[in-house]
């Protein structure tokens, strides 16, 4: 299985230049703010999947963030008027 370890330092600067501060990186990522902070303070390793996530996270800019929930929310507002039919039909 593959594991990629993170130092402390990485970590810390990858969230910087991210411009995230300690809670937005685990919201990101479902950590918590103390999980973050932990993981500024030591090595830890993570999966490939987490260490993708990571990376798509900390490279992103405020602005393809901010882009990529509107275009959730609005992919969200679709599934939810193709499926309010169906569910008025089943009640």
């Amino acid at each position: 299985m593959f594991s990629k370890k993170i130092t402390p330092e990485l970590c810390r600067e990858m969230r910087t230049r991210a411009g995230l501060k300690q809670h937005e990186l685990g919201d990101l990522m479902g950590w918590s703010k103390r999980t973050v902070i932990k993981r500024e303070n030591e090595e830890f390793k993570l999966s490939l999947a987490e260490f993708e996530k990571f990376m798509l996270v900390t490279t992103s800019s405020p602005e393809e963030r901010q882009k990529r929930r509107k275009l959730m929310g609005n992919i969200e507002k679709v599934i939810d008027q193709l499926i309010e039919p169906y569910e008025k039909k089943t009640q």
